[in-house]
């Protein structure tokens, strides 16, 4: 390691170099705010009119800018930017952060930036900031000291992280069509050659509708059962991130909150209205929250085919004005829903074929786990220079 060189950040970065200028051309603009980005993932942008957009959209990114919240850096609100179209802006909540390429590799700065040792870093200024909340500034950014190779070395370094997350990055789109050939399926059987002479029954009549259980932070601990909350719901399936446990011993007395593999959890309060997912064999054992149902299906019903009944529901009432979405997200108007029941011979077979998509869903989730395990394990080794790769 004698050629690693010690550097300030902002000897190879500069910061908030682009924003929307006079000579803008778009009047239409995809916006990003720091909320709609967790950990490299985007979640959605905003389509927007410049004249509507608000304030705060003004940044204009590159091809392999970093865009890095500079408030709470604890809630990893970051990423980095591969082609991005003309119209995207973002917000000036992020440090816009361009890297100088003839003396390091956008991805390597990415990657040192994400790590659990400078996020943490960068949180704890960000704690002792003296604004209203904890924030950054650009030069904090900046300040931060970095150890690095010769460019050579960093391209060789943030290929190896970056095969594992292109392998990552498979397993989860695998999965999206996985689960969109189930539900491809459920509408070509049970809508498009939906039959008449089926027969149709209310909601309370096929399933429960089970409330959680307002858990108490005072019990919370670093380990033990898990609590499964709203705020572990990511694209309809369960993140065993930013989880909380109860005792074992305190997990007796709430035995009827326990989940089930494939029972369908719905938020029905707050931001998050409308947001389901479905519970897979790796999240349990765990214990349901408050702020969600929890449905599942009687006997005859195939729990499968209660989950797609389902999310055609949501879909069709979720988009409507927000006081009928709100009514619409109440257990009484749930259960009064008539849904069309089906022969049982032929919910069976879908059940089956709907069962291998889900097994398979499963396995990659397990998979991915393990791959973020052995990223996130390979990470501080590899820009510590503890683990060396051949050039």
């Amino acid at each position: 390691m004698h050629n690693w060189t010690s550097h300030k950040l902002g000897d190879v970065v500069s910061s908030n170099n682009n924003c929307i200028g006079k000579g803008y051309p778009h009047q239409k603009i995809l916006y990003l705010d720091t909320g709609s980005i967790t950990c490299g993932k985007i979640d959605s942008f905003q389509k927007l009119s410049l004249e509507n957009a608000p304030s705060r959209a003004k940044r204009l990114v590159k091809n392999n800018d970093i865009i890095y919240s500079t408030v709470r850096p604890i809630q990893r609100h970051y990423g980095f930017i591969i082609n991005p179209l003309p119209n995207l802006v973002v917000s000036t909540g992020f440090s816009l952060i361009e890297i100088n390429k003839k003396l390091a590799d956008p991805l390597y700065i990415y990657n040192f930036l994400i790590s659990d040792e400078i996020v943490e870093t960068l949180d704890i200024i960000a704690d002792g900031s003296t604004s209203v909340y904890p924030s950054l500034k650009p030069s904090d950014i900046e300040n931060v000291e970095i150890l690095l190779p010769p460019l050579p070395e960093q391209k060789a370094i943030a290929s190896v992280l970056s095969s594992l997350d292109d392998k990552i990055d498979l397993l989860h789109r695998q999965n999206k069509t996985l689960e969109a050939m189930a539900e491809t399926l459920f509408r070509q059987w049970f809508v498009e050659e939906a039959q008449d002479d089926w027969e149709e029954k209310h909601l309370k009549e096929i399933c429960v509708i089970n409330n959680g259980y307002a858990f108490k932070s005072p019990t919370y601990q670093d380990f033990g059962q898990k609590i499964i909350r709203t705020l572990n719901f990511s694209n309809h399936w369960i993140e065993l991130d930013r989880l909380v446990f109860i005792s074992q011993e305190l997990a007796k007395s709430f035995e009827k909150y326990y989940l089930k593999r494939n029972d369908f959890l719905l938020v029905m309060v707050g931001a998050s209205l409308g947001n389901f997912a479905i519970v897979t064999k790796d999240v349990i054992p765990a214990l349901q929250n408050q702020n969600m149902w929890c449905f599942r299906a009687k006997k005859k019903i195939k729990q499968h085919y209660l989950n797609f009944v389902l999310r055609k529901l949501i879909d069709e009432n979720l988009h409507g004005a927000s006081g009928s979405a709100r009514q619409f997200f109440q257990k009484s108007v749930f259960y009064e829903i008539e849904v069309p029941i089906p022969p049982l011979t032929v919910m069976e077979e879908f059940e089956r074929v709907a069962e291998g998509y889900f097994q398979k869903i499963e396995l990659n989730k397990c998979q991915i786990r393990t791959l973020e395990k052995l990223r996130d394990m390979l990470l501080p080794k590899l820009m510590s220079g503890e683990v060396r790769v051949k050039i």
